[in-house]
């Protein structure tokens, strides 16, 4: 996965070509903790998927912050297929865009740059997961010598590492599961760094998967 595609595989504005009183858009609170500037894939995929299986939903998108979602539907949806899906997205705190605001939103999910679509969101784990990588990598350089060659795959073997399970359609965001992959990365860890510098990895995966007061 060195390749890593950060951006859109599909353009919200090429592919959906539904006039603007076929979409609907909802405030969401999913932006990913250990990288707040994004969205969190793996909190928002199943999401997705699970509108895209709504009756009368044709799409569904997150944007790149992880504050809204754009539903597109098909066009023999009736006003009650979208009470049904409004009602369910409530229950994981969704709110309606309305007015000013819902103009502005749909400007933008036109514009085709920064949505993504169902799986797609999986390029967002991707990316959160190299910066939770390369912040790991960053508090052990900080404490121990590290040569730059060597704290780069490291990086990279560690991002493809969390990537993998993240995007996994298994995955949930849970403690329990949280915890099973930190438990298995220093062994990961071990062939690229000294017997000495392992207990330094495990403190730096100890200090969380998001940033400190003083990292970004």
């Amino acid at each position: 996965m060195s390749g890593l595609l950060y951006s859109p595989l599909a353009s919200a504005g090429e592919s959906n070509t539904a006039p603007p009183d076929r979409i609907s858009l909802f405030k969401v609170p999913l932006q990913c903790p250990a990288a707040p500037q994004i969205g969190c894939g793996s909190a928002a995929k199943p999401i997705l998927l699970q509108l895209e299986r709504e009756r009368g939903v044709i799409e569904a998108w997150l944007d790149r912050a992880g504050t809204r979602i754009a539903v597109v539907w098909k066009p023999e949806s009736d006003a009650e297929n979208r009470r049904n899906v409004a009602a369910k997205l409530k229950q994981n705190d969704a709110m309606e865009i309305q007015g000013k605001s819902r103009d502005e939103a749909l400007k933008d999910f036109f514009s085709g740059k920064g949505w993504y679509r169902g799986a797609d969101v999986d390029r967002l784990s991707e990316e959160e997961a190299s910066i939770i990588a390369a912040r790991w990598v960053q508090r052990v350089k900080a404490r121990t010598t590290l040569p730059k060659e060597k704290a780069e795959t490291l990086r990279r073997v560690l991002a493809d590492a969390i990537a993998r399970r993240t995007t996994d359609d298994k995955f949930t965001p849970d403690k329990d599961t949280v915890l099973k992959l930190e438990g298995e990365l220093p062994q990961l860890a071990g062939q690229y760094l000294d017997k000495d510098q392992i207990p330094i990895f495990k403190e730096a995966i100890a200090g969380g998967w998001g940033p400190l007061p003083n990292e970004k």
